[in-house]
């Protein structure tokens, strides 16, 4: 491998990836299921207004704080579920890319079957889709992938496909 592995890279993606033939570079995600907004948004509404509530003796904080904790209980589901597919790292090789979550292969492209980059903008957040192969499958660079745009740029290079400002017209 050229570079070291990341600090932030979790236990099972490193043991992964050192496993790996022609890694270039590894990109980790050192975000947690947690700190998703769905749930943690609904767990501080929860804890402000329950302690609000309490101290002050405010009944109508107190319910809305038992709200938001039902509420809570009701996104962690949700938030493991949509976490299982979300990739924690995302690893180049000489051959192509791969993501993974704890330790678990998520996705798999060769350069070959790369047909382009497409980067998405949605809510303030930028992804890029790696979109390959015949039925446009594509591998995502979430916006919380540590250092995305020199991913994509990585990319861009390791597949030796044009970036649409190096594209002729016409073409």
């Amino acid at each position: 491998m050229d570079q070291p592995t990341p600090s932030s890279l979790k236990r099972r993606d490193a043991d992964v990836v050192r496993a790996l033939p022609d890694v270039v570079r590894v990109f980790p995600n050192p975000s947690y299921w947690w700190q998703n907004a769905s749930f943690a948004l609904p767990l501080l509404v929860t804890a402000v207004s329950l302690i609000v509530g309490f101290a002050f003796g405010i009944t109508e904080a107190v319910g809305f704080g038992l709200f938001g904790a039902v509420v809570t209980l009701i996104m962690i589901p949700v938030v493991m579920l949509t976490w299982r597919s979300t990739a924690t790292s995302i690893v180049l090789t000489r051959s192509g890319a791969l993501s993974l979550h704890e330790g678990k292969p998520l996705h798999r492209l060769d350069w070959s079957e790369l047909r382009r980059i497409e980067r998405v903008e949605y809510l303030g957040n930028t992804r890029y889709k790696l979109v390959h192969g015949d039925e446009d499958e594509y591998l995502v660079v979430e916006s919380e992938i540590e250092d995305g745009a020199e991913l994509v740029e990585e990319a861009f290079t390791l597949s030796g496909i044009p970036r649409q400002s190096e594209q002729v017209e016409g073409a």
